[in-house]
């Protein structure tokens, strides 16, 4: 190919838009195998961001973007009131396109270079005490089938800290009640991992499952509304279940506050950091170091006895 002809086509790719990048690499990432929900995920930050750089005059080239728009942008960002944790998957996911950008030579540098100690101030989610669990339990009515289901909601997320979507497509064959474990098939990146519960929680779910729910095939847990045929729960009733219990109970309450309760629980009983990385999910232990920012050195003094060397010399002798 003659020189021209390179130089010809990388003017071309020099000229791409900032939405037809994007086309491109959510194109890119659906054929490298990304979930539908990671996509989904992409494209909303990726448009949000578009939308944002058109506002306040960034330029709309990729190629044209340099370091400088990177902090008027998570300015405007932070400026639009979203949470720490919004404004941290906005910056590395935006940051994620750019480098894929820089790999299919649309851009000769990248503009995010020298910009990863931009400083968004992280939200630390505080863990369920054990009495804000206990209302949220007495809030759930053990004699009428939502009662029941939600009982059995709350204990295994809980009990085993998977994710809300983990919780959506859990099918009544993936849970082994004698055994004590189910199988969650709907991790991210479809990694699939068996996580353990209480013969409590096991319990719970048996009562649930004998009956209301039934043995037949299909999603462990359904809508109670008959008039309308049972379906499989989706955010949506997940959302309107937590809400309503945690008005009721006068406690803020979301799945993914039990996953953080899950994690900070486990810590502070003294759980190795591997086991609760694989019982999450996460794929490297990053992320579960997060769910030990509660943890505090008074915590640990207190627990130091159970894994104090010294106990264990004399203990032994």
């Amino acid at each position: 190919m003659s020189m021209h002809l390179l130089d010809s086509l990388r003017l071309y790719r020099n000229r791409y838009s900032f939405e037809t990048a994007v086309h491109q690499y959510l194109f890119a990432c659906r054929v490298e195998g990304k979930t539908e929900r990671t996509l989904q995920a992409y494209q909303e930050t990726l448009y949000q961001v578009l939308n944002i750089a058109r506002s306040i005059g960034i330029p709309a080239r990729v190629s044209d973007f340099r370091p400088n728009h990177v902090y008027q942008l998570m300015d405007a960002v932070r400026m639009r009131g979203v949470s720490a944790g919004t404004q941290h998957r906005r910056f590395r996911e935006t940051r994620a396109f750019f480098s894929w950008c820089l790999r299919m030579e649309l851009i000769s540098s990248h503009p995010f270079t020298g910009t990863s100690n931009v400083n968004i101030e992280s939200k630390v989610i505080r863990p369920f005490s054990k009495a804000d669990v206990e209302k949220l339990l007495s809030c759930c009515d053990n004699d009428t089938e939502m009662g029941v289901r939600s009982t059995a909601i709350l204990l295994l997320l809980l009990d085993t800290g998977m994710r809300r979507a983990e919780l959506e497509g859990l099918e009544v064959g993936d849970v082994d009640l004698d055994l004590g474990r189910a199988m969650l098939r709907h991790g991210k990146g479809r990694r699939q991992r068996i996580v353990p519960f209480s013969p409590n929680t096991g319990h719970v779910i048996r009562n649930y499952v004998s009956k209301y729910r039934g043995t037949d095939s299909g999603r462990l847990f359904l809508s109670v509304d008959r008039g309308q045929g049972r379906k499989a729960l989706n955010k949506y009733h997940l959302g309107t279940l937590f809400q309503r219990l945690g008005d009721q109970a006068g406690v803020h309450a979301n799945p993914h506050r039990f996953r953080h309760t899950f994690a900070t629980w486990a810590i502070e009983a003294g759980a190795r950091e591997i086991d609760v990385q694989y019982l999450l999910g996460h794929s490297t232990a990053v992320m579960t170091r997060r769910y030990a920012a509660t943890y505090d050195a008074s915590q640990a003094a207190n627990r130091h006895f159970l894994f104090s060397p010294v106990a264990a010399l004399i203990n032994e002798s």
